[in-house]
């Protein structure tokens, strides 16, 4: 973690927030301007759009953000806000790469795209579990009797009736769509000792 507060790391990428590039840009820039306008529609849909201009007024760069109210627990109280910040962090990464932060993103957005993209491979991990425990279901059900005798030898042979990239994608925690308990992967673990 950077000892800069201005700094933070987002899923081990750091990002600088845009109220330092911002005040950078002051520093180097006192006479230019920021301004704002924002629209809001019946779907609580907010767009802000942030326009960067030079002392005579020559827009340098322009910079969007959309923001829809409630989606998340910040645009449930300050969509707005949130919405603005994101437009001038745009705007400012447009007029030059030293004010980008090492992302065009706001931290909201870097940290919302990482989210989908997490959400995106735990859906489709679960969606292929759930079509193996389907694909399998009848050796899955013998497995678990046999387990529950203790008929170690029956339930070998009916796990290795499945396929095994099947069986890598069974093998997971029953929170991740797994079929078989921990009990049950624990005691399939002590079989494989004793071949």
């Amino acid at each position: 973690m950077s000892a800069n507060p201005d700094v933070v790391d987002i899923h081990g990428t750091e990002y600088t927030m845009i109220a330092a590039r911002l005040r950078m840009f002051r520093e180097e820039h006192p006479d230019w301007t920021v301004m704002t306008e924002f629209t809001s529609d019946e779907n609580d849909r907010v767009v802000v759009k942030a326009t960067i201009a030079n002392p005579e007024q020559h827009v340098i760069a322009n910079g969007h953000a959309e923001e829809v109210r409630g989606s998340t627990n910040i645009n449930s109280t300050s969509a707005l806000e949130n919405c603005e910040t994101s437009a001038v962090g745009r705007a400012l990464a447009f007029v030059s790469g030293e004010y980008a932060g090492n992302a065009i993103r706001s931290a909201d957005e870097m940290a919302d795209a990482i989210k989908q993209q997490n959400e995106k491979q735990l859906f489709a991990g679960f969606a292929k579990t759930t079509a193996a425990n389907e694909r399998n279901h009848p050796s899955l059900v013998a497995v678990r009797g046999f387990l529950a005798e203790e008929n170690f030898d029956a339930a070998r042979e009916c796990w290795n009736e499945i396929e095994h990239d099947d069986q890598r994608a069974i093998w997971v925690a029953t929170t991740k769509g797994g079929w078989l308990t921990t009990k049950e992967r624990h005691q399939m673990k002590t079989w494989s000792r004793e071949q």
